[in-house]
């Protein structure tokens, strides 16, 4: 027998899955990540290295049980972006923990680069290049905003306040990578140091339109690029890698890697330009995949690898807000709801929100508003407001988030007509949702069988076609869709007018905090 271990590495949760011939689940074994949190203006998000790949090799160990030493096993990857980590080179040791992507310790230099002469010179220049020429890359251009979600300056933020670093980085002996080039260089005992198309598509250093890092953006910023690790593509028939016999008793070869959100969408079936993946977890991420074109958005969308095979990469422009799960999180912690299961539910026993509307911005309003100052908020709380009335409005603005980029693609990209959408994540779970986004945008909403899984299936299925295992006639078939939402053409009317009464209530929102 043929098998692949799939391991899923998310902010939260480390999950391995074992997947056959047939890329059918047989097992699974999964752990909690203790994601530590300090600071106060400056918010650091770390987790300790050692502890996650000592949660790594449990999981990996647990399902390879199932395996006979006669069977033949491969590995494929999915990974967290934007999280990094250093090392020193001659030992391997780590000199940091893995700092995420929600950490914010260069915020403020992100801030300060933004406001530069030389940011606002790069954004001018852009604007009449792309004025005379229509290129894409200098849309790009003229509207690059340094996040601190992005690796570039957290990388440039750590070195400066570590003397070590400094030191290592003058002897060409400082390492540095994100999660999949740390977990490889682990994985091979220190033999392979790369990075991955799709993980470092998002990380503010790469440059989808030269499929290659962009260098002239770093010599600018001042990253030492001498620290950056060759890129590779996503998968290869030839193995990216092989596993240290001693941590399983086996070698073990490495066929694919991706990054979380792209790797989604491989797994729920967006394999065509045009197809849509909305994954509903922690946050909300909308994955639209543009083949072989890349798009510059005005508005917030990113242009990214989904993945990259024989060096040709398959580009997606995605969306994103942060806060989803959070919401209905806290939304059960001050006691609107004693279990999320109930949300639908008493979504539906009231015919509608009753002027009640929310705004779910924890982490501020992302694509296409990109407002990092915006406030969460209830409005239009009345005497008979009902918690009831007050859980619709959560949900529906969870709807009404993945509608506004949804359109914003619409608008933008102008190649959906009637796409193939599929759902997943955690929160999908949730029917009033589901259902909401298919009244909303007019379409077949196709949720995920086994939501929680879709990212590890899609590196499965990667590996698999890597390897020969399946080709690309037969995939189609190991994508299991759970249900199939359909429009209610009685409520759009309803449903968009609501939407368009949301819209103030975001204004309303909209620059609240001080920058």
């Amino acid at each position: 027998m043929r098998y692949i271990v799939s391991v899923d590495i998310g902010t939260t949760t480390i999950r391995a899955c074992l997947y056959d011939e047939k890329c059918r689940l047989v097992d699974t074994a999964s752990d909690k990540i203790h994601v530590e949190i300090s600071g106060e203006r400056e918010v650091r998000v770390e987790i300790d290295p050692d502890i996650l790949f000592n949660q790594f090799v449990e999981v990996v160990a647990s399902v390879l049980q199932r395996c006979k030493r006669t069977d033949r096993v491969s590995l494929a990857l999915c990974t967290q972006r934007n999280s990094f980590l250093c090392w020193d080179k001659t030992t391997n040791e780590t000199l940091t923990k893995i700092i995420c992507w929600s950490d914010g310790r260069a915020r403020a230099a992100c801030t300060r680069w933004n406001k530069s002469f030389t940011m606002k010179a790069l954004n001018t220049v852009g604007a009449i290049l792309y004025f005379f020429t229509r290129q894409p890359r200098f849309m790009a251009a003229r509207m690059l905003k340094f996040l601190s979600a992005m690796v570039s300056h957290r990388v440039m933020v750590t070195i400066e306040q570590s003397e070590t670093m400094q030191e290592l980085l003058e002897q060409n002996q400082l390492g540095f990578g994100c999660l999949d080039t740390w977990l490889l260089l682990k994985l091979t005992d220190g033999k392979i140091h790369v990075a991955e198309a799709s993980n470092y598509s998002s990380s503010g250093m790469f440059d989808p339109f030269l499929n290659d890092y962009n260098r002239v953006i770093l010599r600018i910023i001042g990253f030492p690029m001498v620290i950056l690790p060759p890129l590779v593509d996503s998968a290869s028939a030839t193995p990216l890698g092989y596993v240290a016999q001693r941590f399983f008793s086996r070698t073990i070869p490495i066929h694919a890697i991706l990054a979380d959100q792209q790797s989604a969408l491989y797994g729920s079936g967006g394999w065509r330009r045009g197809d849509v993946k909305i994954s509903l977890g922690t946050g909300t991420f909308v994955d639209l995949n543009t083949g072989s074109s890349i798009h510059a958005s005005m508005n917030g969308l990113y242009p990214l690898v989904g993945w990259r095979f024989n060096n040709k990469p398959v580009f997606v422009a995605e969306g994103n807000d942060h806060d989803t799960a959070v919401v209905l999180k806290w939304a059960q912690s001050i006691g609107l709801f004693s279990n999320v299961t109930e949300t639908a539910n008493m979504a539906r026993s009231v015919p509608n929100s009753n002027g009640v509307l929310f705004v779910p911005a924890f982490g501020g309003l992302q694509t296409p508003i990109n407002d990092d100052t915006a406030c969460c908020g209830f409005l239009g709380i009345r005497p008979d407001t009902t918690k009831a009335h007050m859980v619709r409005a959560i949900l529906e603005s969870i709807a009404f988030r993945v509608y506004q980029i949804f359109e914003t693609m619409r608008a933008e990209v102008r190649i959906l007509d009637k796409p193939r959408i599929r759902i997943c994540g955690g929160v999908a779970a949730n029917d009033f949702i589901c259902e909401t986004v298919a009244t909303l945008t007019g379409n077949e909403i196709h949720r995920m069988k086994d939501g929680g899984f879709v990212a590890s299936r899609g590196a499965a299925l990667l590996a698999g076609f890597a390897q020969g295992m399946w080709d690309q006639s037969e995939l189609e078939c190991m994508v299991d869709i759970d249900y199939c939402f359909f429009p209610a053409e009685e409520n759009s009317s309803d449903m968009r007018e609501s939407y368009e009464l949301w819209l103030k209530a975001v204004q309303r929102c909209s620059k609240f905090y001080e920058p």
